[in-house]
């Protein structure tokens, strides 16, 4: 007869084989959904639902026993009209929001060193400010000191959706005059001998503008032109194409094997 195994031996075997016990796998929290995925969705559902009604508004148009009344007809015009509406209006903001943040990232670099740069030189003025004693020297410190504060804004707050116009160009012989260090002075000053508007000019006026009125979030974040939509590509028409071309290679290749057997057989014929 047998007899039940003592717990003691149990657990001698699970200390033996500890490989046997069972492994947890560890918690993996899955990824918030973002604004993009859920306008992603949103339009795809808009993009199905016009499909829809397109398809349902064709099928009673052209199956007479499926009509329906006139009523539930230019109900589902309208909202076939708004849903294009909608989808269209989506389309436009999400290719607004790509362009925005592709100018963002283009002219990134060179906004961060016209502001870096601005900024030196606002410091440097100040700091002439505070020393000299010459009222005509005062003047005319005030009026940089202006400018550069200027310039230092146009840096931050140059709209973002319009291509941005550098404050410190490169040179001409493709050296930037960008920003080293805080103590390089005499580079700072011979920057400085454009004292005032720089950049684009207009542009720069508005910041100017802006400042006083208090406005330059609003400068910042205005909306800019967005270049129209690449035309869509016309697969339909590329496939026949590209069809096209094949036949007619297939019809100069069958051409010129049948002219090559003629020849063949008439040479063969001379020799006979």
């Amino acid at each position: 007869m047998s007899q039940k195994r003592k717990h003691a031996s149990v657990a001698d075997l699970e200390a033996a084989n500890p490989t046997s016990t069972k492994k947890h796998r560890p918690f993996k929290p899955r990824k918030p959904r973002t604004d993009n995925d859920d306008k992603t969705t949103s339009a795809n559902a808009l993009k199905g639902r016009i499909r829809d009604l397109k398809r349902l508004l064709a099928h009673v148009e052209n199956v007479p026993k499926h009509k329906m009344s006139a009523g539930a007809r230019i109900e589902r015009e309208r909202e076939l009209e708004a849903s294009e509406h909608e989808l269209a209006e989506m389309t436009a903001k999400a290719r607004e929001g790509e362009y925005r943040r592709k100018m963002i990232g283009k002219y990134h670099q060179v906004r961060f060193f016209d502001r870096q740069k601005a900024t030196r030189i606002l410091k440097r003025l100040k700091k002439e400010l505070s020393t000299t004693e010459d009222e005509a020297q005062k003047t005319e410190l005030v009026q940089s000191i202006h400018n550069a504060q200027v310039d230092v804004s146009y840096a931050i707050y140059y709209p973002l959706m319009k291509p941005y116009s550098a404050l410190y160009p490169k040179t001409k012989s493709g050296k930037a005059d960008d920003a080293e260090a805080d103590g390089d002075n005499a580079k700072d000053k011979s920057s400085d001998q454009a004292d005032g508007p720089k950049g684009d000019v207009v542009m720069w006026r508005a910041v100017e503008t802006a400042m006083e009125e208090g406005t330059l979030e609003g400068l910042r974040h205005s909306k800019g032109e967005v270049p129209a939509a690449p035309p869509k590509k016309d697969w339909a028409a590329k496939a026949k194409k590209s069809k096209d071309i094949e036949k007619q290679k297939r019809h100069d290749t069958a051409k010129a094997s049948a002219t090559r057997e003629e020849d063949e057989d008439s040479e063969g014929g001379f020799f006979e």
